[in-house]
């Protein structure tokens, strides 16, 4: 009973030791842990700095055309 609980505690304390958010890589590439639409599941994805810097871009340009596009309907 005593060995289960110590192994209970070193499981949950090496889970904590790696539950951070960004984590960079030797070969350049930062890795997070990201849940995708729909799940409580999350995964590990890993982009490189271009990468990541074109998705926001993307992203922030799709924001401010569904912006511009959107038509007032409130009269």
């Amino acid at each position: 009973m005593r060995f289960l609980m110590l192994a209970l505690v070193g499981l949950a304390l090496s889970g904590c030791a790696n539950s951070g958010k960004e984590q960079a890589s030797i070969d350049g590439l930062i890795c997070k842990m990201e849940k995708p639409t729909g799940s409580n599941i999350a995964t590990r994805v890993c982009r490189t700095p271009e990468q990541i810097a074109a998705l926001e871009k993307e992203g922030k340009q799709g924001i401010r055309d569904i912006q511009r596009n959107s038509t007032n309907t409130i009269k």
